[in-house]
């Protein structure tokens, strides 16, 4: 007869053939350690659950700032698309292609959240407006910046703003800056966006609690 809490009995299992091998104190925190994985952890509840089973567009503008795929605003409008389609509950994201391609057939120019939600037949549109975006501090060292507002329309209630959020003075990395000889500005970028859309992209859905203290440690991979 097989186990009614199988994960939990292999969690156990494992520490108990670890505490063969390591000192009474690393068996113990292991033991906890492999608990804590198998509860899934110290789990944090999304702010706003509203796009559950929703066909959102995400939308993201940057003020006075370079626009296209390969910008900040492109390539975040992506990952928090992404990060929605993997992490989020059950959320149909529109694809960034499609939404660029009603913008461009539209020329689009203007901040008008709602055109762009009912052109592209969105139930929801997240917008992400980034504004003081750099990259750079002084000539040699990185230091990514931005404030950003986020803002979920609900187009199936006329375009009613239903969550806002500000993250004024954005940065990363939060303590110190990565000099350029270590990285390309490519790479910086890339890292920057990352991180930026992991802050966004958690308002909308769980997330454990000590993502919160990894954003820097990816430098460490740079």
């Amino acid at each position: 007869m097989s186990a009614p809490y199988p994960l939990l009995s292999r969690a156990l299992l494992f520490s108990g053939l670890a505490c063969l091998v390591l000192p009474a104190a690393g068996c113990v925190g292991l033991a906890a350690q492999l608990l804590y994985m198998v509860n899934g952890g110290d789990k944090v509840k999304p702010e706003f659950t509203g796009l559950k089973g929703k066909k959102v567009a995400v939308v993201c503008v940057a003020a006075n700032s370079s626009t296209g795929p390969s910008s900040v605003a492109g390539q975040l409008e992506r990952s928090v698309g992404l990060l929605l389609t993997q992490k989020g509950d059950k959320i149909d994201v529109i694809p960034s292609d499609k939404v660029a391609d009603w913008i461009d057939r539209n020329d689009w120019n203007q901040v008008d959240y709602k055109e762009i939600g009912r052109g592209v037949k969105a139930n929801m549109v997240l917008a992400i407006d980034l504004d003081g975006v750099r990259l750079h501090e002084g000539k040699t060292l990185y230091k990514g910046r931005a404030s950003v507002v986020v803002t979920v329309y609900d187009m199936t209630d006329d375009g009613k703003v239903v969550f806002r959020r500000d993250l004024t003075d954005f940065s990363f990395p939060k303590n110190g800056a990565r000099h350029s000889t270590e990285m390309s500005e490519a790479r910086f970028q890339r890292l920057f966006v990352e991180v930026l859309a992991q802050q966004v992209g958690k308002y909308f859905y769980s997330y454990r609690r000590e993502e919160n203290f990894a954003n820097d440690a990816l430098l460490l991979d740079g």
